[in-house]
């Protein structure tokens, strides 16, 4: 398992994935809970740029089964936490 410093910001990290991936998304509109079906234009393209995004910057490998069962950016959070 690996150690995170204690300056390493997690949730900061998600979001900025999310505000890459979506970049019309305003800081108003994200909500951590906020569904997939919520997004205008988070479609199995973006479901694979977030999960190819954290995968590159935690340097982590997510399963197939977590990859297509996170629907929001909890999710995502959550998914990572597992994996660190």
């Amino acid at each position: 398992m690996k150690l995170l410093s204690d300056n390493f910001d997690l949730e900061k990290e998600i979001k900025n994935i999310f505000f890459e991936i979506f970049p019309n998304l305003s800081l108003s509109e994200f909500d951590w809970n906020k569904h997939q079906r919520e997004y205008s234009n988070w479609d199995s393209f973006a479901q694979l740029h977030l999960i190819a995004l954290a995968e590159s910057k935690f340097n982590i490998e997510i399963d197939f089964d977590n990859s297509i069962n996170f629907t929001s950016a909890k999710d995502l959070l959550e998914c990572v936490k597992s994996l660190l």
